[in-house]
């Protein structure tokens, strides 16, 4: 399953490579960081026995504690929320 990050501008101090190796430490085992384009980071789930919802929650969690900006988003099964939802 995919999920797809819409992000405006990236955190003060981070550059993306920061951000796909952290992410990719709180997906550990059950996911990474697959590609994107401008203004996207797109996210594999690869273990289909864990909940996406899990997966979701703790990227949202990451997000937030990185200081993304108010209006990113998360959208999985093609469903946006945002992150401060």
């Amino acid at each position: 399953m995919d999920l797809y990050i819409h992000y405006t501008a990236l955190p003060a101090g981070k550059e993306l490579p920061d951000v796909v190796g952290e992410l990719n430490e709180v997906l550990e085992d059950t996911g990474a960081v697959c590609g994107g384009e401008a203004g996207r980071i797109d996210l594999d789930l690869e273990d289909e026995r864990v909940n996406p919802k899990h997966a979701q929650m703790a990227v949202k969690v990451y997000l937030q504690r990185a200081a993304f900006p108010k209006d990113t988003k998360i959208e999985i099964g093609g469903m946006e929320t945002g992150i401060y939802e």
